[in-house]
């Protein structure tokens, strides 16, 4: 995990200065960003421009961006199938648990889905890319919906714009966090972990190697998530990973071309 990143102002304007200080003051942030006015050239750079933030090092760029979950929401809205809801079986009014948040890709999807009787939590344990998805949330969630022409896509961005507003974001390790968490506190707890053996072929998500934790599932946090789920715990793998066999979950079908699974233990089966 990265330890130390400096904070760099494309311009100095009171505007990007505050926006600075709000990234200090997130959970975790403040011991790693470096305030320097010499920075070090050999660590990662935190980048505040007018426009965005992103998080760089390696020649690698990381920024928030709801383009990917729009593309599903479109897709969806025209009633073609969504493996992610498939698994999940997300309704209106669930509360989902999404324990590696990542960009939110699929925490915006979950919470469109869940609608405004809904909720979704999403876990990171990186506290930057909390931060940087915190703050890239609260931006859509207030933006102005690009007009388009395609009623769909509008349609999809101001849904968008609505559902980031259900997303709480939480800087912990969640292990930790679903330790303290009630039993059946919410509907669905899903898993996404970093595919650990995918980072040359998949340029989509590469940058955020260098930012997220890579480390496999394990059997306890598993075992607490069917504590704190009432209906499912829903995993994220590469194909025919052995993680699934490995920890309980059923492969659900689907998915014959994708290079990705889910598998899913149905909270019944759990040994609570």
């Amino acid at each position: 995990m990265i330890s130390r990143v400096n904070i760099h102002l494309t311009h100095q304007e009171d505007a990007l200065q505050q926006r600075a200080d709000w990234f200090r003051a997130q959970a975790g942030c403040a011991q790693l960003l470096c305030a320097a006015k010499q920075p070090d050239a050999d660590l990662p750079v935190l980048r505040i421009t007018r426009s965005r933030s992103e998080l760089a090092w390696n020649q690698e760029c990381l920024r928030f961006h709801p383009s990917l979950a729009l593309l599903r929401v479109m897709n969806v809205s025209q009633g073609q199938p969504d493996r992610f809801l498939q698994a999940t079986q997300l309704r209106p009014g669930d509360t989902c648990l999404d324990l590696t948040l990542g960009l939110a890709t699929d925490a915006l999807v979950a919470a469109w889905t869940v609608g405004e009787a809904g909720r979704v939590i999403g876990v990171e344990r990186s506290p930057l890319l909390g931060a940087l998805v915190r703050e890239g949330l609260s931006v859509l969630a207030e933006a102005q919906v690009p007009v388009v022409k395609n009623a769909c896509k509008q349609r999809a961005w101001m849904a968008l714009r609505q559902a980031a507003s259900r997303i709480a974001v939480i800087w912990a390790e969640h292990g930790a966090y679903l330790a303290e968490q009630a039993a059946d506190a919410v509907d669905v707890v899903y898993f996404d972990p970093m595919f650990r053996h995918t980072r040359k072929q998949s340029s989509a998500i590469r940058p955020l190697y260098d930012w997220a934790e890579l480390s496999e599932l394990q059997e306890e946090a598993v075992r607490q998530a069917c504590r704190v789920a009432r209906r499912r715990v829903v995993m994220k793998e590469r194909k025919g990973s052995g993680q699934f066999a490995r920890l309980g979950f059923t492969v659900s079908s689907g998915g014959k071309y994708s290079e990705v699974d889910f598998g899913v233990i149905e909270v019944h089966s759990c040994n609570r």
